[in-house]
């Protein structure tokens, strides 16, 4: 079992227009709406590779309800700390060659719920082998909420992988305990690192050799279009993918994590890993739902993926 952790689920609902008229009335008859949340995405290609899931985090209200209605109805198993406020919104108005996002804050956890979840912990991750974290914290969560996450699961033998950004990012692989995965992209790298890499792989491979990342046993580091440079233990790997049209790459990233756990969940080799979890990040990106890969094209761009070892 793989637990994904998304502490500012969503509901995400999109409206298709042929024009955005400002200030004016919009009508629209495609509409879609989905649970959503980076962890929830990372569910939905798991599940679709064949591994078993549980989602958790916290929902509220009716949003939080539907969410786990969705998610059941998904065979996705559910555990999620209820709380008093709302879950959150997030509305994207796709209006010709553009879109419109209009995402809301989400709602504020208190100390009792975070204390609750915490506290929940060996009950939430009953049968896991692994635990994945992905996105933004809310308000009333800071770093030291993901830092505690991370020191029970290597506490207790569970792999761990935390996928985020900013300052949670560079708290995360700062900390004295580490988790055994990250999943930065090269901006998020370059935030972290005060460097400027210009998808020069040489220079990230050199960042991955030092502090602070050196004891990370996984990094996959995405360079959008360009690839991905993995450390895999103590090797490093550049991955290319092929040149495709993107039908919708929101939500790729996610795709790619997916990918990696589940490879490592089932002990594969490196180049494995890597292939897998490109491809799940392709596959995603030809996909016009987030979340979503078409199995029947999997192995019909697994082998155009390539992999390097970097000396």
């Amino acid at each position: 079992m793989i637990l994904t952790i998304t502490a500012n689920p969503s509901v995400d609902i999109s409206y298709t227009l042929d024009d955005l008229s400002i200030d004016s009335v919009n009508r629209t008859s495609i509409v879609k709406k989905d649970a959503g949340g980076k962890g929830v995405h990372v569910s939905y290609v798991l599940k679709l590779l064949g591994e078993k899931v549980r989602d958790t985090g916290f929902v509220g209200g009716k949003l939080g309800e539907y969410i786990e209605e969705v998610l059941n109805k998904k065979e996705i198993d559910t555990d999620f700390v209820k709380i008093k406020e709302e879950t959150r919104n997030c509305i994207a108005i796709i209006h010709g060659e553009n879109t419109t996002e209009i995402l809301e804050k989400g709602p504020k956890i208190s100390e009792e719920e975070k204390r609750e979840f915490l506290d929940k912990l060996n009950e939430i991750t009953n049968s896991c082998k692994m635990i994945s974290i992905s996105g933004s914290l809310p308000d009333g969560l800071d770093s030291s909420f993901y830092l505690e996450i991370i020191k029970y699961a290597k506490e207790n033998g569970i792999f761990i992988a935390v996928d985020t950004s900013q300052k949670v990012l560079k708290d995360v692989i700062e900390a004295d305990i580490k988790p055994d995965l990250i999943k930065p992209n090269i901006h998020e790298l370059e935030e972290v690192t005060q460097k400027r890499y210009f998808s020069n792989v040489n220079m990230v491979v050199n960042s991955l050799k030092e502090e602070p990342f050196k004891d990370i046993d996984y990094i996959v580091a995405s360079m959008g279009k360009d690839g991905g440079v993995f450390k895999i233990k103590d090797k490093y790997y550049l991955a290319k993918v092929p040149e495709v049209e993107a039908v919708n790459p929101v939500g790729s990233g996610d795709s790619t994590l997916a990918g990696a756990l589940s490879a490592i969940s089932n002990d594969e080799k490196d180049e494995d890993i890597i292939k897998k979890s490109m491809n799940c990040g392709l596959l995603n990106a030809l996909d016009e739902e987030i979340g979503h890969i078409d199995l029947d094209k999997f192995d019909e761009y697994y082998e155009k993926i390539l992999v390097k070892e970097i000396k």
